[in-house]
């Protein structure tokens, strides 16, 4: 399955922030390799930092609710077994042209920041993840 959007979700009442904010402050306790750890274990089907074990939300067959961080996503073969998470891809930012996505975040545990770049790498914005 392939995407063609970002990873997380606008947040309204901050225009131009995305809520990896608060699953950096809350499921990753600010920590931001513990965020990339965090996102790169799975493949999502949204993020939320509000998600809780009480939520309302009911997954999918072989999704998974993972508290703070949002909605697993689960692929299936025809027979209805499970598929593994798509192994992380590694790629020259240059050539991110070449990817099916509109939209590529890259989290800097260097600097605790989150970059946002069309396809092919050019940066559009870097915010930092500490308010």
């Amino acid at each position: 399955m392939s995407t063609h959007s970002y990873v997380g979700i606008p947040d309204p009442e901050q225009p131009g922030q995305v809520r990896l904010r608060g699953i950096w402050a809350g499921a990753a306790a600010g920590d931001t390799h513990r965020l990339a750890t965090l996102l790169l274990e799975h493949d999502w089907d949204y993020l939320d930092p509000e998600m809780t074990d009480g939520s309302n939300s009911t997954p999918f067959a072989g999704e998974e609710l993972i508290p703070g961080v949002g909605m697993t996503l689960a692929a299936t073969n025809g027979d209805g077994h499970l598929l593994p998470p798509e192994p992380v891809t590694v790629v020259a930012l240059a050539v991110t042209g070449d990817l099916d996505a509109q939209w590529i975040y890259l989290i800097d545990a260097g600097t605790d920041t989150l970059s946002v770049h069309l396809s092919g790498g050019d940066v559009v914005s870097r915010e930092p993840l500490a308010s």
